[in-house]
């Protein structure tokens, strides 16, 4: 009876996952390493979290209708298997339906690991946000944008989109409003090029999370885009 039970609760947590898995998006990847979201679509992306500005950053995007992808780590600034706050942060950011991506367990630099220590590096995150979230993502942005071939070719065996950005921010350099905005101003084009846009911004900083999100809103709508999450890009499945 006891097998029976279990038997029935996971045949339910998988028809829940099916479920909310949008019918336009498919369970495949997109091989080698992408930079640019579909023409026509911006996507807003965050790396690094989650820290203690992300819960505000999900609450303003969520009251200005934009959905984001959040790059997150296991270990960076918070630790996700002690720290109630950052677990809630992911749960809240998920239940938002924002997508929750991987960037990997420690911001390692990738190339600089041996293929175990790499898969090591994102198994580990994975196994956290199963049990957070109850899904493991399909998307990973390498800490750095550093993915050479052999790199990406494990990435891809194990089931993940490769995507860095076409837009850099620069949020961690200066926390200057202007300076960021400079960046966005000479690598955004217009939602009638060929490509859309990848923004890369760090929900770790206050600046980005109370300032620049909001810029780059404006200034994306501005130019036409219709935001998207990375997996919206590609036309993917967020989670596998």
């Amino acid at each position: 009876m006891i097998a029976f039970a279990q038997y029935l609760l996971a045949c339910l947590s998988i028809a829940s996952y099916v479920s909310a898995t949008p019918l336009h998006l498919t369970k495949r990847l997109t091989r080698g390493v992408q930079t640019n979201c579909k023409a026509g679509h911006f996507a807003l992306t965050f790396d690094d979290g989650p820290y203690k500005y992300s819960s505000r950053l999900i609450d303003h995007l969520n009251e200005r209708g934009i959905k984001a992808t959040f790059f997150v780590n296991g270990n960076n600034f918070w630790d996700l298997d002690d720290d109630i706050q950052a677990q809630n942060v992911i749960k809240k950011a998920y239940d938002s339906g924002h997508q929750i991506a991987s960037h990997t367990w420690s911001h390692a630099n990738l190339d600089e690991l041996s293929n175990r220590q790499v898969e090591n590096e994102v198994v580990r995150l994975e196994d956290a946000l199963m049990r957070i979230i109850g899904v493991r993502p399909s998307f990973i942005r390498p800490p750095y944008g550093n993915s050479e071939d052999r790199v990406t070719h494990i990435l891809n065996r194990l089931g993940y989109t490769v995507v860095n950005w076409s837009v850099d921010s620069k949020d961690y350099e200066t926390h200057s409003l202007s300076d960021e905005m400079h960046n966005y101003h000479r690598e955004l084009g217009s939602s009638h090029d060929s490509k859309g846009g990848i923004g890369l911004q760090h929900d770790v900083y206050k600046q980005t999370a109370e300032e620049l999100a909001d810029s780059i809103i404006d200034y994306a709508r501005e130019r036409g885009f219709k935001f998207s999450t990375v997996a919206e890009c590609f036309n993917e499945a967020p989670y596998h």
